[in-house]
């Protein structure tokens, strides 16, 4: 998804939006030809989202799988499972609404970082750098902006191994995952990039209602800017993983898929990929998993495999080594 793609998307979505607090004795989970719908002050019924079931198990306590299984084969039974424990509790819950869908189920604490606004606070920093906007993701639960400077340039193993600088954003709007700014590097020659958690900075959807939207926006304004600071960093550290050698890569691949359960079909791309470059060594290993993530057909399991990439980058020479024992 191009830029101006997301911009005019969350613009549509922002009439559709509404949110609400509400007792728990306000809430009801109601029968329909469609499936479970939540009822709100015995008004509308709202569709539930896959997600938000999820978090109405979570919070009244239902095991997740036997809520699904209520869902899939007792509707009835799940309608009055549900209804019964909220009459018997006495919360506060705050409701996000998208349309006609209910969207997220959560906490009466929670605060909310739109990503329209995180989008918009970016790019105005993002302006002062001299970057751009790579590619952008919207689900119904996290918005995903990868950027990537024109200015932070520099080599690995010789001059035509560039890589360029850049953050990774992450916001969600149903509480899923915290607002959160990674780097990430694309290394210019086969087109991947890498994120590296172990700089992550983040803030959590949770706060008083005092200066917290001034807090929240110069505090991403903040990371953005210290992450673009420390692409030296950065640069060192993959320098450094190019002196940690591997004797065998076969084995260490093997034992990254069976640590992060990656599949066969994963596997065989990162040996084809590692074969097309084959580096005997640490960063070697970790440019395998993040070119084979550009054949994941999901943009989800392309950003896990990003990370992973990272994370071996970011592991210990002892815990590396253990991959090549």
């Amino acid at each position: 998804m191009k830029l101006r793609e997301l911009i005019n998307e969350l613009e549509r979505q922002k009439p559709l939006k509404r949110d609400q607090k509400a007792k728990s004795s306000e809430l009801e989970m109601v029968l329909t030809e469609s499936g479970p719908k939540l009822r709100l002050n015995g008004q509308n019924s709202f569709r539930i989202s896959k997600f938000c079931h999820t978090q109405i198990a979570e919070k009244i306590d239902i095991p997740l799988k036997y809520y699904h299984k209520m869902e899939t084969e007792a509707p009835e039974l799940l309608v009055e499972n549900v209804n019964t424990w909220l009459r018997k509790e006495e919360k506060h819950y705050f409701i996000r609404c998208l349309g006609e869908t209910v969207r997220a189920f959560l906490s009466d604490r929670y605060r909310v970082i739109d990503h329209l606004d995180v989008l918009y606070c970016a790019l105005n920093e993002l302006q002062t750098h001299e970057a751009e906007i790579e590619d952008c993701y919207l689900s119904e639960i996290e918005m995903n902006i990868k950027v990537k400077s024109r200015v932070l340039k520099d080599f690995i193993r010789h001059k035509d191994d560039l890589i360029i600088g850049g953050i990774f954003i992450t916001n969600s709007e149903t509480g899923h995952k915290a607002l959160r700014v990674e780097p990430r590097v694309f290394r210019l020659i086969c087109s991947n990039g890498m994120i590296i958690e172990e700089l992550v900075t983040r803030e959590i959807h949770i706060g008083t209602d005092n200066l917290f939207d001034e807090f929240i926006y110069l505090s991403l304004r903040r990371s953005i800017r210290e992450l673009f600071s420390r692409f030296g960093e950065l640069v060192l550290l993959l320098r450094e993983s190019t002196e940690i050698k591997v004797n065998n890569p076969q084995k260490v691949i093997s034992n990254v898929v069976d640590h992060y359960r990656l599949s066969e079909t994963q596997r065989d791309n990162i040996l084809m990929a590692f074969g097309a470059e084959p580096e005997n060594d640490k960063l070697g290993i970790a440019n395998a998993i993040t070119r084979a993530a550009q054949k994941e057909e999901s943009w989800e399991k392309s950003v896990e495999m990003e990370r992973i990439g990272g994370r071996l980058i970011a592991l210990p020479i002892e815990e590396f080594k253990s991959l090549d024992g």
